[in-house]
């Protein structure tokens, strides 16, 4: 994957922002890395490790996806998503909750399972499945956690790591990591990587936005083959610059395996 590289830094080169990068091949294994052990704020990136526990604890049978939750008025929070919007109360069940939490990155409804299944078990699973700088420390919107220093946190290796595990079924029953896959494949957030690619174009995802932060990382599927992406930048002057920069890298990795010479 030289080529590539030499590519993506060419692209990463016109901006001022620090960045890290894991492309994989699945079939054969071949990867590309750039900085994969430098540490970044994960924003909503840490949702899939969530969504991840969820499913091992619904698979150890402590837990129901279809079990209701109420979202009352106390729960919910502003930012991304739709549960902010809708009237207080409604019952939904914890797999509406798993697919609302990745397809529109709401936050009520990751605060909602983060409360239900615990942030010390999603730690505890992580390090086990080897995650070991990645740490989930606050709930969605608590940024008084994150000016005390209690910022969520991951790297672009490890998220990597995890998009893998859940390919591979890692951990978990073969059901559960295709209820993860299929959750992930309906991702309706796709301004960053596949922004500039072909409409039917299969991608299992999730993006993280903070402040100078744009993240992006999932597994792509083309015709020549499956590969696991994962893009982790912060320090940006703006976000703007960051959603152009990694739609631009999102093209250029298409057009790298599918009309490589």
């Amino acid at each position: 994957m030289n080529k590539l590289q030499e590519k993506l830094e060419r692209e990463f080169s016109r901006y001022q922002c620090r960045w890290g990068i894991v492309i994989k091949n699945y079939a054969t294994g071949e990867k590309l890395t750039i900085n994969p052990d430098m540490p970044f704020p994960s924003a909503s990136m840490i949702k899939v490790p969530i969504l991840y526990e969820v499913m091992r604890q619904t698979a150890a049978g402590s837990l129901s996806l279809d079990e209701m939750l109420p979202v009352t008025k106390d729960v919910r929070v502003d930012g991304a998503g739709i549960l902010f919007e809708l009237r207080p109360d409604i019952q939904m069940t914890i797999r509406e909750l798993a697919t609302l939490m990745i397809v529109l990155s709401d936050n009520t409804a990751t605060n909602m399972l983060i409360d239900r299944i615990g942030m010390k078990a999603v730690n505890t699973t992580m390090h086990k499945l080897g995650l070991t700088s990645t740490h989930l420390r606050r709930r969605m919107m608590d940024f008084a956690a994150a000016r005390r220093g209690e910022e969520n946190q991951t790297t672009a290796a490890e998220m990597a790591q995890i998009f893998e595990l859940i390919l591979n079924s890692t951990g978990l029953p073969h059901e559960y990591s295709a209820a993860m896959l299929d959750i992930l494949k309906r991702q309706q957030v796709r301004d960053k990587l596949p922004f500039y690619l072909p409409e039917e174009t299969v991608l299992a995802s999730k993006t993280g936005t903070l402040p100078g932060a744009e993240h992006d990382g999932g597994i792509l599927y083309l015709s020549n083959g499956t590969y696991i992406i994962s893009i982790f930048t912060a320090d940006l002057k703006t976000n703007y610059e960051g959603l152009q920069l990694v739609a631009r890298l999102g093209k250029i990795i298409y057009d790298h395996f599918t009309k490589e010479d």
